[in-house]
């Protein structure tokens, strides 16, 4: 039996796909992230999106992040990047919140644009 061809659409996809991940570098923000930063910010982000900002305190606990200090270092490598800052809880100002920066959610939308075009 011969093996079927993959269909042109998939194969197109899948091209647009690597376009996207080299339009990736070229990004303002290329030479700071790394996959590991990325992941980080990617998952702040969303949970300030969602209305729920991290404390320090809970993000430092989330194993698939890496170690309590692993994400302690890469949260200030982050804010040292500009792209976080902390906010105090309103009722507990021990509580710290890591909020993204305006040049984060600029980094967002950027990339963004890039899967919009990629996806045309």
């Amino acid at each position: 039996m011969t093996p079927r061809t993959p269909k042109k659409e998939l194969i197109a996809l899948y091209l647009r796909f690597r376009t996207l991940l080299e339009s990736l570098k070229d990004l303002p923000a290329a030479d700071v992230m790394t996959p590991e930063l990325e992941k980080l910010l990617a998952v702040i982000g969303n949970a300030w999106h969602a209305g729920k900002p991290y404390p320090v305190r809970k993000l430092l606990i989330i194993e698939e992040l890496g170690s309590p200090a692993t994400i302690h270092k890469r949260i200030h490598q982050l804010k040292d990047a500009g792209f976080l800052s902390f906010e105090n809880l309103e009722r507990d100002s021990r509580v710290r919140l890591v909020v993204p920066t305006e040049q984060a959610l600029r980094h967002f939308a950027e990339h963004a644009k890039v899967i919009q075009q990629a996806a045309k």
